[in-house]
């Protein structure tokens, strides 16, 4: 149980903040440059720029597609500097076949990419994988209406009730704290576990 537990807070949360650090360089990249000598006014709550089905990628230096984000609508709010992606879908890609997914129905995140929300739906999915020569890694998704990760502290929460698989076992709880540098996952509240029995011996 004890060595359950610990593989699986290895890896969901390491590779949720590797997607939500990809929000950052889209911010970057697509953000309007600023125009010297023009002084412009907005409105504190209207949003300065737009975005319509978007895609934005970052590569390796080999060529590889490193991780991809894409959006039915994305918008920056020039009074709280805060940017919102609707229809939100992110894929970071490992060495090898490595692969996480996230997605959610709405996104947002501060300016300077420290704190990300994703509401609505929100799910984090990393397929199994099996490499010769190296132990298997189970099948884990996450999921939630909510979760709230903050990049700088590298933790990750959410106060709504979560569900997670992992391999063919389940579990389920209120609400849930993940600290990656202390490697600490806590399930609140109702906690439901559902192990499934080891696969016949051949």
């Amino acid at each position: 149980m004890a060595r359950l537990w610990y593989r699986l807070t290895l890896y969901l949360p390491v590779g949720l903040m590797a997607v939500l650090a990809l929000i950052s360089y889209w911010l970057v990249r697509t953000a309007p440059a600023p125009q010297q000598g023009v002084t412009v006014v907005l409105a504190s709550t209207a949003p300065d720029y737009f975005l319509e089905r978007f895609t934005a990628q970052s590569f390796t230096p080999d060529g590889r597609v490193a991780r991809q984000v894409q959006g039915e609508r994305g918008r920056h709010f020039a009074d709280s500097k805060w940017t919102g992606i609707d229809g939100f879908k992110a894929q970071t890609y490992g060495k090898g076949a490595d692969v996480l997914f996230a997605q959610a129905q709405h996104s947002l995140s501060n300016e300077d990419a420290s704190e990300f929300q994703l509401r609505g739906d929100a799910q984090v999915l990393r397929p199994a994988l099996d490499v010769p020569g190296q132990p298997s890694r189970p099948r884990a998704l996450y999921r939630s209406e909510f979760l709230h990760v903050f990049t700088q502290t590298e933790i990750a929460k959410s106060h709504l009730p979560v569900e997670i698989e992992y391999g063919r076992h389940r579990f389920a709880a209120d609400a849930m704290v993940y600290d990656n540098v202390a490697q600490t996952l806590e399930l609140k509240g109702r906690v439901k576990a559902d192990f499934a029995p080891p696969p016949p011996k051949r």
